[in-house]
């Protein structure tokens, strides 16, 4: 057991990666060490929510995750007694170090001054004055695995309730309204009568005029784009998000979709061409899914390459839990950038229904002024109403 946070978070990382079989190597644990950054120590459910959201790929890993979460960072009370560190591999040691460690591992451990956090105890002792824990991730690098992580198994979308993502699809489509163009078109049922378009419809008459032509201010078809995270804090509602991103492009050629982790993809080819036979698995998508999150990152590169795609008839809707562990500060330029060019932007955040829920998330927080809808991932109608 170390004396410092960071200490203890590479620590954390490296029993989850021997001892549970979590992906857990170098680029997680400096993105969890750079999470609890973002969200500080103060409170333990919001301490325990960035590592789980770094460190669970899979929703079975969930409840192991909060199993050694409870069991390292909680206090005697909470819990069995701490276990020793396990020890590591190093450069061939002497005798007498190696019999110095089964020592120390018998003695009563010692726990460093801590900080109560919702009844349980953290190990949160500060850092070296002026130390960020993502620079005190770089002086202990070098205990880490050199194994390199490896990269989840490509996601999937499920038939099962592809129906009800379809209608649902269906009716967002019809209740979108922006408006009707300035433009005067030919409409069925118009309120301006088309004397030039009527006498040429004579002429097959023999100049009676049997039926009238009328121009009428058509609906502006809307444009959708939406941006999928799909980071491992969202592997819980990703099969939903992907499966309602399928029925939107399948059902109008108006939609983009991305995805984003710590990079941005576009699937939007992927998702047109799905089949309705069974599941559908689409191909490996690297670094933009289940990786750690870059919001900022993701959004800005989105502006910089797919800015075309935006218009004042386009509305822009973001799944995400809104936990950025990147740059606030360019997350919050993205935001600005998007918001200028579409018509509005609708933030989907699966724990918004949740009782209690508070946008109180630094990458949320930073969206939020820009955002012209916040709801839970199950009410599509907010996009309408949006």
């Amino acid at each position: 057991m170390r004396d410092d946070l960071a200490s203890n978070v590479v620590e954390f990382c490296s029993r989850l990666r021997n001892e549970h079989g979590f992906i857990t190597g170098p680029r997680e644990t400096r993105e969890a060490l750079r999470a609890l950054e973002t969200v500080g120590v103060r409170e333990r459910t919001r301490v325990a929510a960035a590592l789980r959201s770094v460190c669970c790929s899979r929703p079975e890993d969930i409840a192991l995750f909060e199993q050694a979460f409870n069991a390292f960072f909680s206090s005697e009370s909470l819990g069995a007694p701490q276990l020793a560190q396990a020890q590591r591999r190093t450069r061939p040691a002497s005798n007498r170090r190696q019999e110095r460690d089964r020592t120390d591992a018998q003695r009563p451990q010692q726990r460093p001054p801590q900080d109560d956090l919702d009844g349980g105890s953290l190990r949160t002792s500060a850092h070296p004055e002026g130390e960020s824990l993502a620079e005190s991730w770089q002086g202990m690098r070098a205990r880490y695995s050199p194994d390199a992580s490896v990269s989840p198994e490509p996601p999937s979308i499920a038939t099962d309730g592809l129906d009800a993502a379809l209608a649902e699809a269906n009716r967002l489509i019809r209740r979108v309204r922006l408006g009707r163009s300035l433009r005067w078109k030919p409409q069925p049922r118009g309120t301006r009568f088309d004397l030039r378009r009527t006498l040429r419809a004579s002429l097959r008459t023999g100049g009676d005029v049997v039926a009238t032509r009328m121009l009428g201010h058509p609906r502006r078809n809307p444009r959708f784009v939406l941006l999928l995270d799909g980071s491992r804090s969202m592997s819980e509602h990703a099969g939903r998000a992907l499966q309602f991103a399928h029925a939107l492009c399948r059902r109008t050629r108006r939609a983009s979709a991305f995805v984003f982790s710590t990079q941005l993809r576009d699937v939007t080819r992927e998702l047109r061409a799905a089949g309705r036979t069974g599941p559908y698995r689409l191909a490996d998508l690297g670094e933009a899914w289940g990786g750690g999150t870059r919001i900022g990152a993701s959004l800005s590169e989105f502006v910089r390459r797919y800015a075309a795609r935006l218009s004042d008839r386009t509305v822009v809707i973001v799944i995400s839990d809104g936990l950025d562990v990147g740059d606030v500060a360019q997350l919050k330029r993205a935001m600005h950038e998007i918001a200028r060019r579409c018509a509005s932007i609708t933030w989907l955040n699966p724990h918004a229904g949740e009782p209690g829920y508070a946008p109180t998330a630094g990458g949320m927080l930073a969206a939020l002024p820009y955002v012209t809808a916040l709801a839970p991932l199950d009410d599509l109608s907010a996009i309408a109403d949006a």
